[in-house]
């Protein structure tokens, strides 16, 4: 069976260039379902059949495992299973039987633009340090990129002017499934980028070099996304904001709330995001209907019972 899932995710690294990231939660959850599998002398995937699927969904709800957890696991049992009869291994795909579970996807957690404002501030001190931190929140909430896009920035992602060899005001992002997008970045964000540059060479190593924005000792060569998150949360807890309330998903989500909430079209804010489907980036119209219906029953004289 592991044979035949590592086949199966090295097509989808190959094909369908999905990121590591997201090959290694393939693994963990047709790990999971493998092992369920074996305890029930299951070990060939010809051997599969809806009812075992099934069962493993029940098993998995009687853990007190979510509905959405639950939905990832299956979406991956059934691209395994689609990949064994794209193979000739099993004639049908028994996954196709189920649905998969419904879930209230949970509306983003966000940060207010003085909250914002505070934390960057915590890293006004002149050194190298909070020199780094400091242009990483400015990027990340000027573009909206997801962190492990952020940390693994190249040189060569930022744009020169040929002639002036002044700093451009974007980037290029090669993002999930190897698709290339531009994000803007603002003059704030430029001017972090420009002081943290002359600041750059403490983090090389003496006598080497770095190809990353962001170089670190760190075996993949620049700043780990868990270090980038302890930094973020700690500068949240010196500019007093709960820290539980801070990551690098969360400035994600503050800078997609921000831009609806100023008029930016959805579209756009797709584009920027770097999401396939519009659907993903329409859980942010919610927030902002919530917002909305809020102003409606404080603000409104009819709102209250008469």
């Amino acid at each position: 069976m592991n044979n035949y899932i590592e086949q199966f995710l090295e097509m989808l690294l190959a094909e369908r260039g999905l990121s590591k990231n997201s090959a290694n939660a393939y693994k963990k959850d047709l790990d999971d379902f493998t092992l369920y599998l074996k305890a029930h002398n299951i070990t060939d995937p010809t051997m599969i059949i809806v009812d075992n699927i099934r069962a493993f969904v029940h098993f998995l709800s009687n853990n007190n495992v979510s509905s959405r957890s639950i939905a990832r696991k299956l979406s991956a049992i059934r691209g395994f299973c689609g990949f064994l009869v794209g193979e000739s291994i099993i004639e049908a795909n028994p996954a196709q039987l189920i649905d998969l579970p419904k879930y209230a996807a949970p509306l983003p957690m966000m940060l207010s633009v003085e909250e914002i404002k505070s934390i960057i501030s915590i890293c006004n001190e002149h050194n190298p340090e909070n020199i780094r931190l400091k242009c990483m929140i400015h990027i990340l909430y000027a573009t909206g990129l997801r962190v492990s896009e952020l940390v693994s920035l190249k040189i060569t992602n930022l744009s020169l002017n040929h002639v002036t060899g002044e700093l451009k005001n974007y980037i290029t992002i090669i993002g999930k499934g190897n698709k290339e997008r531009l994000v803007i970045m603002n003059d704030s964000a430029i001017k972090a980028v420009k002081d943290y540059l002359g600041y750059r060479e403490f983090f090389i190593p003496l006598g080497k070099t770095s190809i990353y924005l962001f170089p670190s000792i760190a075996k993949q060569g620049y700043m780990t996304r868990q270090n980038f998150a302890i930094l973020l949360k700690d500068a949240a807890t010196n500019a007093g904001i709960d820290p539980m309330r801070v990551s690098p998903h969360v400035l994600r989500h503050s800078f997609a709330s921000h831009l609806l909430a100023g008029g930016a079209d959805l579209r756009v804010i797709q584009e920027l995001l770097g999401h396939a489907d519009i659907s993903t980036t329409q859980i942010y119209t919610h927030v902002q209907i919530n917002k909305l219906k809020d102003v409606m029953y404080k603000c409104h004289p009819l709102a209250g019972s008469f």
